[in-house]
């Protein structure tokens, strides 16, 4: 997944040396029935118990000769701030931490949302989904047990659907739900993508061809025609053969569908976004209030002029057909352009505001994108009140450089 980042165990993890203090909070999959060949969404559940968890670490273990997983962040856990890594320890163990540089709890609920992709040739039966080496932790680092119940995927012989509904992601929020006209999204599934032969794989909408960006075996980013704008429904179909599709789901359309992409791809935490001076924004290089940033996003809908399928805009760029706003931090952004971002694709969305004046100094500002009638998940951008002063230099002693 586009969520896969290099784990990095915070400081305050380092104290959980084995110990445990006060209740319980525990981990949970519910099992599932699927066939050989189909990808299944499951849901890791967290409950607290009361305590304040703020960060949480834990390994899923599954047999690789039939099982691989797929991430995505938790609507718990994106609810309360947090982000999600993930790293591959070895063949079948996967790493999960689930952590921000916030206080706030992690709420109740799904905090891992994986798609599970079963092999085609998984022999029937009941496959573990193991949870191992769970530890968490408080606002500040005080150890906490977790309890964990363990899942399962019961494979039947039937031959099941490689991608279902839920499985077609904002590619910027990775979020699921309706698609829009030109959106770049993520698709989730088994055995999808023929990585070695990426001729051989294909994406259309309706028939209508959708240019493809990136192609892994369970996993294709891709860009929606925007020949579907207008209609209610669209028919996916993945890869063809002589009999006909490897899969096809239908998908709900509408006119917009606002994301913003963030800085470590989970489609949570800091925004993508560009301080005045072109730097990068972070918590180390906060924008100054009053400023411009630019802000890059997908799910705009329509152009004017309509949009291309695949173009790469340099001269003419179109502009949404919607009206676009931005607010950070509760207050509305002054737009100073709205359109195409020159040499990308069409589908991506760039976006040049100004930092209100009276919005507050913090590193965690959320940041809201609107477009039409729809407003897309929050990121966060960091500001400060004032430009930072470059510290007078020393006084500088004469050196004579005459030549000797």
């Amino acid at each position: 997944m586009s969520s896969v980042a290099r784990l990095t165990l915070p400081l305050c993890f380092a104290s959980l040396a084995g110990t445990t203090t006060g209740l319980c909070a525990d981990l949970s999959i519910l099992p599932q029935v699927a066939g050989r060949g189909a990808s299944v969404p499951v849901a890791i559940t967290f409950a607290s118990h009361g305590e304040t968890v703020c960060g949480i670490q834990f390994d899923l273990v599954v047999d690789d000769s039939a099982l691989s997983l797929s991430t995505v962040v938790g609507e718990a856990a994106r609810g309360s701030g947090k982000t999600l890594y993930v790293a591959q320890q070895e063949p079948g163990r996967t790493r999960i931490l689930i952590t921000e540089l916030n206080q706030s709890p992690t709420s109740d609920g799904a905090i891992v949302d994986l798609f599970a992709n079963i092999a085609e040739n998984a022999v029937p039966g009941s496959y573990s989904i193991h949870l191992q080496s769970a530890i968490a932790s408080d606002a500040f680092g005080k150890p906490m047990a977790v309890t964990m119940s363990d899942g399962s995927i019961t494979v039947t012989p039937t031959y099941g659907n490689p991608v279902s509904v839920q499985g077609v992601l904002n590619g910027a929020s990775l979020l699921p739900g309706a698609i829009a006209p030109g959106e770049i999204i993520t698709i989730v599934g088994s055995a999808i993508g023929q990585p070695a032969a990426l001729a051989s794989t294909s994406v259309s909408f309706d028939g209508l061809p959708a240019p493809i960006l990136y192609v892994a075996s369970n996993q294709i980013n891709a860009v929606v025609p925007f020949g579907i704008d207008g209609r209610r429904n669209s028919n996916l179909q993945i890869g063809s053969s002589p009999s006909g599709p490897i899969t096809q789901v239908s998908v709900p359309v509408e006119s917009s569908a606002p994301a913003i992409f963030t800085r470590n791809g989970s489609g949570t935490g800091q925004g993508t976004i560009l301080n005045q001076d072109g730097t990068a924004n972070s918590t180390s290089n906060p924008a100054q209030r009053g400023s411009s940033i630019v802000l890059f996003a997908t799910g705009a809908g329509q152009t004017i002029p309509l949009g291309t399928d695949g173009l790469i805009p340099t001269t003419v760029l179109p502009k949404p057909r919607l009206p676009v706003s931005v607010e950070i931090g509760g207050s509305n952004a002054e737009i100073l352009y709205a359109g195409a971002a020159p040499g990308m694709v069409s589908g991506i969305l760039q976006v040049t505001c100004r930092v209100p004046a009276g919005v507050g100094t913090e590193v965690s500002v959320p940041l809201l994108l609107r477009i039409g009638e729809t407003t897309g998940p929050p990121v966060t951008i960091a500001v400060r009140n004032t430009r930072v002063q470059p510290r007078p230099r020393p006084l500088e002693t004469a050196v004579d450089h005459t030549p000797r």
